[in-house]
């Protein structure tokens, strides 16, 4: 018997191999797909981009030759796309911190044990309206029904309350206000909805001692709630900013760019470049920029929230 046990246990290892083997062969024979799908969907465009904006090409003009990083070099010294990849960057950036803001509060209190668990969950349900509602629409029902200055409800109640009116193209901030406001009250949902699981999963035990040790509302929001959610906000923080710096529909409906270019985003730069000035070359080198420095703030914030890069 002793004499045989050196062969089963061999037969046994190469049983174990022969599977390992299937199962690798199926882990690749699984994945090589998605990542193909996931080369032709996510890379050959951003290379086909950069090699477009190498050159002069143009809807009108047939002939297209190679001109190096021209349109990169004018880029960098055109005054309208500066301004709109700047406003990008800063409007992304103010009103996802608004909506990190004010979701995080209404997370909290629906997740409070006080709130009776029927009303959070209908609070939650209406909260799911805005991930139904077309951003087109919404941009329209906001730009007629209350922003309009004749027949507006906005400028309706500040006539009531004699203030002055609401002009949506007077100045240069009112056009920004508006779709900051716009913006933060269509999307603030998607943050309190991600914030509420993540607040739902701090262990009752952790606030109950936080709260037997003296600790105050703030305290324990700060000491105890934050840092224990910090992965979840970072990721709600980076998702919705991702959303927020290529937002097009409702900047589009609901002011064009204007007035002049004041509300312009490099997504309707890129948009006017390719299919009112056809300058579509010069387009693709815009979007390849923003694309790189989406890339950089992305990093730079994983990095700020220590999560996922050390």
């Amino acid at each position: 018997m002793e004499g045989q046990s050196p062969s089963i246990n061999l037969n046994y290892q190469g049983k174990n191999m022969g599977k390992l083997t299937t199962d690798r062969k199926f882990v690749y024979s699984s994945v090589i797909p998605v990542a193909i799908i996931i080369v032709l969907i996510g890379f050959l465009p951003i290379f086909y981009s950069f090699n477009l904006s190498l050159t002069d090409f143009s809807l009108i003009v047939r002939s297209t030759k190679y001109i190096g990083f021209t349109n990169y070099i004018n880029l960098f010294t055109d005054s309208r796309y500066l301004h709109a990849l700047i406003f990008t960057i800063v409007f992304a950036l103010a009103a996802t911190g608004i909506e990190l803001m004010v979701g995080f509060i209404l997370a909290y209190v629906l997740a409070d044990k006080s709130v009776p668990s029927r009303y959070s969950s209908i609070i939650r349900t209406l909260m799911m309206i805005p991930f139904i509602a077309a951003p087109v629409a919404v941009s329209y029902i906001y730009k007629s029904l209350i922003y309009d200055p004749n027949s507006g409800y906005l400028n309706y109640f500040l006539r009531l309350l004699h203030l002055p009116q609401f002009i949506i193209f007077e100045g240069k901030v009112n056009a920004i206000i508006a779709v900051l406001v716009m913006e933060v009250i269509l999307r603030t949902p998607f943050i309190t909805l991600i914030l509420y699981a993540g607040i739902s999963s701090v262990p009752d035990s952790i606030l109950e001692a936080s709260e037997i040790d003296g600790a105050n509302v703030m305290q324990r929001i700060s000491k105890v709630v934050i840092p224990f959610i910090r992965p979840v906000l970072v990721v709600a923080f980076i998702f919705r900013y991702m959303d927020a710096i290529k937002m097009f529909d409702e900047i589009y409906v609901l002011t064009k760019g204007g007035p002049g270019y004041i509300t312009e985003n490099v997504s309707l730069f890129a948009s006017a470049q390719s299919f009112e000035f056809f300058h579509t070359a010069y387009s693709a080198a815009s979007t390849f920029i923003f694309f790189i420095v989406v890339m950089i703030i992305t990093n730079v914030f994983l990095k700020v929230g220590k999560f996922g890069i050390d």
